[in-house]
Formats: C-alpha cells, structure tokens, sequence
C-alpha cells in the first residue's frame, strides 16, 4: 500500500508541477504580446515625433538630407499612384 501511496504522491506532484509550467508559459506568451503591442505603440509615437519634426523643420537639417530626400520621393509616388487611381475611376 505505502508504493500505491508513493506513486500517486509522485503523480500529483508532477502534475502540480505541469499545470505550473503551463502556467508559466500562458504568462509569458501573454508578456511576449504585450511587448509586441508596446513595440507597436513606439513606432506609431516615432512616427508621429517624425511628423511634427518635420513639420517643424521645413528644411533639411543637417543629417537629414537623406530621409527629407525620401519623404519626398515617397510623397511624389503617392501623389503619382492617387492621379492613377483617379484616371481608372473616370474611365468607368
């Protein structure tokens, strides 16, 4: 009987020792998408510091003559994609 009792002490221990670890590993996926939310909230702040930066500096700072350089040409694509999409609706 004192093995019966060992065995399904030793049982329950693992087991306790499972549900501890699923545990372990639901937080820590719950912790691995909260950072990647975060992460997403500092580029949307990046962003929006970029922005108003530029906003405030019409002119390319020093350094920034490359990345004023390639707002431009994004801007430029943007404006050349919208005109497209306006050619396609009139055509209908």
């Amino acid at each position: 009987m004192a093995e019966w009792k060992e065995l399904s002490s030793k049982a329950k221990n693992l087991t306790l020792a499972g549900i501890g670890k699923a545990r372990d590993l639901g937080e820590s996926a719950k912790l691995s998408l909260d950072n990647v939310s975060e992460e997403e909230n500092k580029k949307r702040i990046y962003a929006e510091i970029g922005k108003r930066f530029v906003a405030a500096h019409p002119e390319a700072p020093e350094g920034y003559a490359e990345l004023y350089a390639q707002l431009e040409q994004a801007d430029a694509k943007i404006s050349a994609n919208k005109a497209r999409i306006s050619e396609l609706k009139d055509e209908d």
